[in-house]
């Protein structure tokens, strides 16, 4: 595992409705109890790692040490307190949360020699990272943005992630029918002042049939169509006009890390616009590389598990890469049977 903190939202009576049983409880003990106040406690918790004291957050209170006693705040539900843009979708809903760096700078870890606090509870969702660019038709753009011409380009990234948990631009000295070389490219899952601005997201499931689906999108079977902007009115806010006849803040980008545990016959499909890159233990898994409509690949995880190095009862890393590069639509959606062990794992953090 890298070094990222991990973000677990507890909320015990939610458990079943957001995610039935297809969803893990966030590094579960054997024995924890919840505590007087709201807080997670564990007589023996769950496996060792440092936590971030999560109700900076607004996602309560978790402490970590031999099952220490939960925080002040407790374990809430569906939406995060204080998040902003929190938009019901096709599918479950999404929320905006703090800027990254106001978060690193107002948080501090704490340790867990003995384990994370023991839970009954289920995910309420995955957090990640949302990255806010310019535009590259506005003064001081970026020029991977709004400015090349549609078109699927494949290929991009390697086949596996670099040492640092991110994708690996497979020109260097070259480009892409669609990226203007590697130093372009690799800001766009890492913070760089001046060029784009950092804030924790929040995407929140919902059971579908026999998956759990996230989904901002059209062209949804039974249910409204939707876009995915959680950055509208934040960020850059250089704004253009969307397919739903509103403005938008368009160019960004979105980073997911979490785990899963193989148990067999587990799928996962993601359907959206721009590109899109997803890795399971580290090999690329899908690549819908490019500036397009919505485009969608599945990962039939037994037929790939050879070339994903993977096998049944052990657990692995799962990165979503995500782009939204040009105007006017924005789709994102997921639907999954993993079983995760996280409910998500931002990098550039390290407690």
């Amino acid at each position: 595992m890298r070094d990222y903190f991990k973000i677990c939202l507890l909320p015990v009576a939610l458990a079943a409705v957001v995610f039935g049983l297809q969803i893990s409880a966030c590094n579960p003990g054997s024995n924890g109890t919840v505590g007087s106040d709201g807080g997670i406690t564990g007589s023996r918790g769950g496996a060792g790692g440092t936590f971030l004291t999560l109700t900076n957050l607004g996602l309560g209170g978790v402490s970590s040490n031999n099952g220490g006693a939960g925080g002040s705040t407790g374990a809430p539900a569906w939406p995060p307190v204080g998040y902003v843009n929190v938009t019901n979708v096709s599918y479950g809903a999404y929320a905006l949360g703090p800027l990254l760096s106001s978060l690193a700078a107002s948080t501090g870890g704490q340790s867990g020699s003995g384990g994370g606090g023991g839970t009954s509870g289920a995910c309420a969702g995955l957090f990640g990272v949302v990255r806010d660019f310019k535009m590259g038709d506005q003064p001081g753009g970026h020029p991977d943005f709004q400015v090349p011409s549609p078109t699927d380009d494949r290929g991009i990234v390697t086949d596996t992630l670099g040492g640092d948990g991110k994708p690996v631009y497979a020109n260097p000295g070259g480009t892409t029918p669609t990226t203007t070389g590697q130093a372009n490219f690799d800001q766009w899952y890492r913070d760089v002042d001046g060029v784009n601005m950092s804030y924790v997201l929040g995407l929140h499931f919902v059971q579908n049939g026999n998956v759990v689906t996230f989904a901002a999108s059209i062209g949804n079977t039974g249910v409204a169509n939707s876009y995915y902007f959680p950055l509208d009115g934040q960020g850059w806010n250089d704004q253009a006009r969307g397919d739903d006849g509103k403005m938008h803040n368009f160019a960004f980008t979105t980073e997911i890390h979490t785990s899963f545990t193989y148990n067999g016959g587990e799928v996962f499909t993601f359907q959206g616009d721009d590109d899109v890159w997803v890795f399971i233990n580290n090999h690329r898994a899908i690549d819908l590389g490019g500036i397009h409509k919505q485009e969608t690949q599945t990962v039939n995880l037994d037929a790939q598990a050879s070339t994903l190095g993977i096998s049944t009862g052990n657990s692995y890393d799962l990165a979503v890469f995500n782009a939204e590069r040009h105007t006017t639509q924005s789709n994102f959606r997921i639907d999954t049977t993993l079983v995760f062990t996280d409910c998500g794992q931002i990098n550039g953090i390290i407690f």
